[in-house]
């Protein structure tokens, strides 16, 4: 299944760069060119991860993000930066600059998803197997233990 990537920049070239570049590393790439656009496709669509320029009009990559932290915790976020200095946000993943490499901006959005691919088991009837187990253990203890002590 291909991995979903929402890139955010006010910029068309880099919209367009984003979708090429990434579409042809195997990403379904959908662009948005303003945060309020962002938001709005994330209501609408399954996103896996975005992108985001830091510096848009109306509303800031790192707003962004925090915005986007809050309708969906485990969304991974990665910002794109013109300028070399930004503080740690906590709603912010991972950071590149503009004019990184393909391989590496490929190689942080890979290590981003996996770090929450990771944190996130996915829920099977095996998890709850254990559980299962040890409810099953009580009932029988419960039934029998009373008998045994007669």
């Amino acid at each position: 299944m291909r991995r979903r990537l929402l890139c955010v920049d006010d910029d068309s070239a880099f919209r367009q760069f984003y979708k090429n570049l990434l579409g042809s590393y195997g990403y379904d790439v959908t662009v948005a060119a303003s945060g309020q656009q962002a938001l709005k496709v994330l209501l609408s669509r399954k996103i896996d991860a975005v992108l985001t320029d830091m510096e848009m009009p109306e509303m800031t990559g790192a707003e962004l993000a925090v915005r986007l932290k809050k309708m969906r915790p485990g969304l991974p976020v990665l910002l794109v930066s013109g300028s070399k200095a930004h503080a740690p946000l906590a709603a912010i993943d991972a950071s590149v600059p503009k004019g990184t490499s393909c391989g590496k901006l490929v190689d942080q959005i890979e290590t981003v998803m996996g770090k929450y691919r990771k944190q996130r088991p996915a829920l099977t009837p095996r998890r709850f197997l254990p559980l299962g187990s040890v409810l099953a253990t009580i009932a029988i203890a419960a039934y029998a233990l009373p008998r045994l002590w007669k």
